[in-house]
């Protein structure tokens, strides 16, 4: 008899069947051919546009952007956004119109702050409030807020008369220019010519920015003399009897530079 012929038993049948099935149904690995071939999953993909609850609470929140100061002297009766700003961080009522309550509120922020209380928010005040930079030195070239404000307020008071021992707001002589100047923006230097050259800090001529003092020094080397640096050669500054407060050319070589 033949093998083909021969009569296989049902039984043998049936486990034969049984393993092919178990054989059939047992995962394994695809071929690289196969696995080329097997179009991608239909399962849900996951995509970006579902954030994270924690995420998209994070993101919704503004935090408070460090403002910096503008330049322009804030006190009673000054109106705009820079008073809103101010009112806002001191939290009060935001309305941009510096009114007694906001005077009151710049003055016991200064007093906690060891500022000088004088109610006028100038760079220093406002770095305090915010945190900002205004009074760090500035790149080359650049002028610093606070030498910026300086210039601003002793422009204010060019036309004003000389007077000896005047230290403003009315006459100012030369170092009462200085000081009453610095003074507006919450910086105490010393009053007299002599006593500001000691106090300052010197800087060389090729390091000279806007706001810095220039000082005149006699054949002793006394200082004698100062006026406010505002770049370009020249400076505002009270000269003598019967002139004004003016801009004026540094005449002379022989000077020395201080910054407060």
């Amino acid at each position: 008899m033949s093998i083909s012929s021969r009569t296989v038993s049902p039984t043998i049948t049936a486990v034969s069947c049984a393993v092919a099935v178990a054989v059939a149904l047992t995962p394994h690995p695809a071929r690289a051919d196969e696995a080329a071939a097997t179009p991608a999953s239909s399962a849900p993909v996951v995509t970006n546009a579902i954030l994270d609850t924690s995420t998209a609470q994070a993101s919704a929140t503004i935090q408070p952007v460090a403002q910096e100061f503008s330049g322009e002297l804030l006190s009673l009766g000054s109106q705009g956004d820079a008073v809103a700003q101010l009112q806002s961080q001191l939290g009060i009522l935001t309305d941009g119109d510096f009114g007694p309550q906001t005077e009151s509120g710049v003055r016991s922020f200064q007093a906690g702050a060891g500022l000088v209380v004088d109610a006028v928010v100038g760079p220093l005040t406002w770095d305090a409030l915010f945190g900002t930079s205004a009074s760090q030195a500035p790149a080359p070239g650049e002028t610093s807020s606070v030498a910026a404000a300086a210039i601003s307020i002793a422009e204010q008071q060019i036309g004003k008369p000389y007077r000896y021992g005047g230290s403003g707001p009315d006459d100012f002589d030369c170092s009462g220019l200085i000081q009453y100047t610095y003074a507006q923006i919450g910086l105490s230097i010393p009053r007299t010519t002599y006593d500001q050259f000691a106090a300052l800090r010197p800087v060389s001529r090729a390091d000279a920015r806007p706001g810095d003092v220039i000082f005149f020094l006699d054949a002793e080397g006394q200082a004698y003399h100062d006026g406010l640096y505002a770049g370009n050669g020249q400076m505002i500054v009270s000269r003598h009897p019967g002139t004004y407060v003016q801009y004026q050319e540094i005449w002379t070589d022989d000077y020395r530079i201080g910054r407060v």
